[in-house]
């Protein structure tokens, strides 16, 4: 009798062992298998937004070759009915709100909503394999912006940026902005090169005596400091003539230069007159940085207002003979940066054939990707010299430079007797 009660409950364990066993295996495959779907699902979902994505860039793409062919007619005043039909579609009311301006510029065949693209997969037989279903859906151009996006990096150190505008004349004041989180995530993954933390500085004219202390030993750590940037500016009157870029004219000038260096204090506001500013920086004699306050909590870092001079015999600039040109002198760190123009009103003057935006949405199957570009509609690359002296990196050759010495010494008080004869 006990060895049978013995069997009926080995018999028993046996079976919970099976069922646990069962159980354990089964939710083991579930995982595994609920792991693998949605890893198809991440990859396939991926694969679409890729291709959501190439579709956007596909219309930015063509949004390009309308652009050129839009220039080219103008340019060559075509009148045929290509050119005419590009012409017709940039310059209509609501152009930078039209979706389908690629189809009303070029040749693009459009289903009256999208715009397909034709794009296949093709086994290694060569055989037609199964068409990605990809469109761009819209693409919007806006030739006129109402600022000038760009970034300045070790790469590209300095851009020359037209003041080209449908009323030039109207330009009161810029407003610049540079640096953004972004920046600052990719300036602290670097190990190459250290940062300085903001100073305390507070200059905010640029018009300040020599024996005026520049020394600056209150930094902090925290936060990281924004690079420092050189803005530039050049322009003339309808007539000028070169010596007038020398030199400056009381409140008027035709070149100016500002050192802008980030601060904890300092200004967002840089007037002009002959003592601060555009128009001081060309009295070589007194060029101090000016300190520019500087904090993490906006989308720029860094914001200042400069006021633009008139330039020197007029109170209007020349058409095309506007420039401003901004410099990272120390190359480091990358830095983004925004440029909008004010007239005297605070109203926004848009940029006019200087940097087009495109705005394009891209579909596969059944997700949607957009994206925005700047298209740089002039040569902002021109071969404007950053240095002095600038050697290459593999050249051994060696500086040669002649000197001289005067009893004409540069002190304050114009005697040489604290350095010794000369």
């Amino acid at each position: 009798m006990n060895k049978i009660i013995n069997r009926s409950k080995s018999g028993a364990a046996s079976m919970f062992v099976v069922i646990f066993t069962t159980l354990l295996l089964g939710v083991i495959t579930l995982s595994f298998v609920r792991i693998m779907l949605s890893e198809a699902n991440q990859t396939t979902n991926y694969d679409l937004s890729q291709s959501a994505y190439d579709s956007a860039l596909a219309g930015i793409e063509d949004a390009k070759v309308a652009l050129l062919k839009y220039h080219e007619c103008v340019s060559s005043n075509s009148k045929t009915d290509e050119c005419q039909k590009a012409i017709t579609a940039m310059r209509a009311q609501d152009a930078s709100e039209n979706c389908d301006i690629i189809s009303d510029m070029i040749n693009r065949y459009n289903t009256g909503s999208e715009t397909i693209i034709q794009s296949e997969d093709n086994n290694l037989e060569g055989e037609s394999g199964k068409v990605m279903d990809q469109a761009y859906t819209c693409v919007k151009i806006t030739e006129n912006t109402d600022d000038y996006l760009s970034t300045l990096n070790q790469n590209y150190r300095s851009k020359l940026v037209p003041i080209r505008t449908a009323n030039n004349d109207a330009i009161d004041h810029i407003k610049l902005q540079w640096f953004n989180g972004a920046d600052q995530t990719k300036s602290s993954g670097s190990t190459s090169y250290s940062y300085s933390g903001l100073g305390s500085g507070a200059r905010t004219s640029n018009k300040r005596s020599y024996t005026d202390s520049f020394d600056d030993n209150n930094f902090s750590t925290s936060p990281q400091a924004p690079p420092v940037l050189q803005f530039q500016l050049f322009q003339t009157a309808p007539n000028f003539t070169l010596a007038q870029l020398d030199n400056n004219s009381g409140s008027t000038t035709n070149r100016g230069t500002l050192l802008l260096r980030p601060s904890r204090n300092g200004t967002n506001s840089i007037s002009n007159s002959n003592t601060i500013g555009l128009a001081a920086s060309s009295d070589k004699s007194l060029n101090n940085p000016i300190d520019i306050k500087c904090s993490s909590s906006g989308t720029y870092w860094c914001s200042t207002n400069i006021t633009l001079p008139k330039p020197i015999g007029s109170n209007s600039r020349g058409s095309g003979s506007s420039f401003i040109r901004l410099s990272l002198p120390y190359g480091i760190p990358e830095t983004s940066f925004s440029i909008t123009l004010y007239d005297s009103q605070g109203n926004v003057i848009p940029f006019a054939g200087v940097q087009a935006r495109i705005d394009a949405t891209g579909r596969a199957n059944d997700l949607f990707r957009r994206i925005e570009a700047r298209l740089e509609m002039v040569d902002i690359y021109y071969p404007y010299p950053d240095f002095v002296v600038s050697l290459s990196e593999t050249s051994e050759d060696a500086i040669s430079k002649n000197f001289y010495v005067t009893t004409n010494c540069w002190t304050t008080d114009g005697k040489c007797s604290d350095y010794g004869a000369l």
